[in-house]
């Protein structure tokens, strides 16, 4: 499998032109993807520890995770940044075959990507700029992406909310505090302001901890899940 987590940049003269509550537009020439972070995990892999513990201690002990940071001011260029994530996809792919997993009695075949809002923005924006780029074919671009099976966290947790009667998209701060968690990333307009200030470590270490947040809501949704069948 493998976690990620991406940010993106909009120009302040077009954050408001948007059809819904997300202001980023990939497929714009002028929102560029400023890069992201990944973690990959083996389905043999063990649970994350005290993920699956006490509340206060999730967070710690995945600190220790290896995640792998890539990122548009120490690549040089956006398509730079798109080349290294489509190695880092590329990659994973093999990983995934070569890990003969069995779900349910049947290979997997296909890699799994998990995240929260991946389905919405991550996916399709990796696909937008590496097509505005020429990195490579639509039919390339969409076999490495969108063949891709995403778990998408805001989509999957509905039964942590029974007083809710329609299905809809949680945010991360919400399936966090259902969890027992802390979420502290906020607004996606910091980020902006991060990068025009040239503040990239803070934007780094902002993502490298969503990333981990996400493992750690990974762990306790799977854990609520195997729980329910004993």
């Amino acid at each position: 499998m493998l976690f990620f987590d991406l940010e993106a940049y909009a120009p302040p003269h077009e954050r408001d032109a948007s059809r819904g509550s997300l202001i980023i537009n990939p497929a714009r020439p002028g929102h560029p993807l400023l890069g992201g972070c990944f973690l990959s995990r083996r389905f043999t892999a063990p649970p994350s520890g005290s993920a699956l513990e006490a509340p206060g201690e999730a967070l710690e002990s995945l600190d220790a995770l290896e995640v792998q940071g890539l990122w548009l001011w120490e690549l040089g260029s956006e398509r730079a940044l798109l080349e290294a994530i489509r190695e880092r996809f590329e990659l994973e792919w093999t990983r995934q075959r070569e890990e003969n997993a069995r779900i349910l009695g049947k290979p997997v075949v296909d890699l799994v990507v998990c995240g929260a809002g991946i389905a919405r923005f991550d996916l399709p924006a990796l696909y937008c700029r590496s097509l505005h780029h020429g990195l490579a074919s639509p039919a390339e671009l969409f076999e490495l992406y969108f063949k891709a099976r995403p778990i998408d966290l805001s989509n999957e947790a509905g039964f942590l909310f029974p007083e809710e009667p329609h299905l809809y998209p949680k945010t991360t701060r919400e399936l966090a505090g259902r969890l027992g968690l802390r979420e502290h990333k906020g607004s996606s307009k910091s980020v902006w302001e991060l990068y025009e200030r040239g503040e990239h470590a803070a934007i780094a270490r902002r993502t490298a901890a969503e990333l981990r947040l996400v493992v750690a809501l990974y762990e306790r949704l799977r854990a609520r899940v195997v729980a329910a069948r004993r």
